[in-house]
């Protein structure tokens, strides 16, 4: 019995020992993985940080310093929306209040991205983007948040000049027919909301042809730059000017309804384009042919009021250009 009872005890030895020894395995394990994500995390060139159940930071990595211009001692503890601006702090709740509804189910959610603008410790503001993930606790409850934060500064930049290019001509500088067409499709609604008058107007330049087949297409580039600036100068601060293609330009003029206006500036826009242009010693004489169509007299939609204002255009030009042409003149 008594040999029994030492085997009894030897064995539940063994297996007390088997015990401390996976758990010593498993405590390595651990260390290994907390010191590999330390490592990754205070190498990473993005921010990684957690956050309690109140939104306030209780780790954030070194290259916060990089990025927002702070310590790590001086974000732990601070809540998340005191380092955004307004508009993104709206974004980030609306996410919240939407993952509140799958709460109340009982439900988990994954991993949620946003792009936010997000405020450096000296004020300035810096595009940043955001990935989520909850935190859940043994018991389903919501314990906190972990996330990565990455600098999106270049990446917003390269952006910008996308759109840049998507709505302006890249040799004037002005918006493009497709600028052009949504600027005009908008001034359309606002107006007849008003039920006021604007007109539109096409002007195409004479002899821009003879000038790149005489000097080239680089001293036609400079002519089409000097009239761009030039007709900017001309019109009004208010008037929408644009370059649809080649020698075309066209612009939206608002409050202008009737004959008087339209010469007054049509006039002056003639007298500029007349005077003698100089590039690179250079003397270049052109002209302008211009057509307008006016709204809602001519026409109450994008497409007519552009076609009625080319044709008035084509009109013009056909009678030796120079000149300017109304719709109205031609339809009667």
């Amino acid at each position: 019995m008594r040999l029994d009872g030492e085997m009894q005890k030897s064995g539940e030895i063994n297996e007390l020992r088997k015990t401390v020894e996976e758990l010593r395995r498993v405590k390595e394990k651990l260390q290994r993985s907390e010191e590999r994500y330390r490592f990754l995390a205070e190498n990473s060139v993005d921010v990684i940080w957690q956050l309690d159940d109140q939104f306030r930071f209780v780790y954030v990595s070194p290259a916060v310093k990089d990025i927002l211009g702070y310590q790590t001692e001086e974000i732990i503890g601070r809540h998340l929306f005191s380092i955004l601006v307004q508009e993104s702090i709206k974004i980030v709740s609306q996410g919240i209040a939407n993952r509140k509804v799958l709460k109340k189910t009982g439900q988990r959610w994954g991993s949620s991205t946003y792009t936010v603008e997000t405020i450096h410790k000296d004020g300035r503001h810096i595009w940043a983007e955001v990935t989520v993930n909850t935190i859940f606790g043994a018991d389903n409850r919501l314990i906190g948040y972990n996330g990565i934060t990455r600098d999106i500064r270049e990446r917003r930049k390269h952006e910008e000049v996308i759109r840049r290019y998507a709505f302006r001509d890249s040799l004037t500088n002005l918006p493009n027919r497709r600028s052009f067409e949504t600027e005009l499709g908008r001034v359309v609604i606002q107006h007849r909301k008003l039920d006021s008058p604007f007109a539109v107007m096409f002007l195409d330049v004479d002899g821009l042809k003879k000038v790149n087949d005489a000097y080239g297409h680089t001293v036609g580039d400079a002519l089409l730059q000097g009239l761009a600036k030039r007709l900017c100068h001309v019109m009004r601060k208010q008037d929408f000017v644009a370059r649809l293609a080649g020698d075309e330009f066209m612009a939206i003029l608002p409050g202008i309804g009737d004959s008087c206006e339209v010469n007054r500036i049509i006039t002056r826009l003639i007298d500029s384009f007349d005077q003698i242009i100089v590039i690179d010693a250079i003397k270049i004489k052109i002209g302008v042919s211009i057509g307008i169509s006016i709204f809602p007299e001519d026409a109450d939609n994008v497409n007519t009021l552009m076609n009625y204002a080319d044709q008035a255009m084509y009109k013009a030009k056909k009678n030796g250009g120079s000149s300017y042409i109304c719709y109205g003149q031609i339809s009667r």
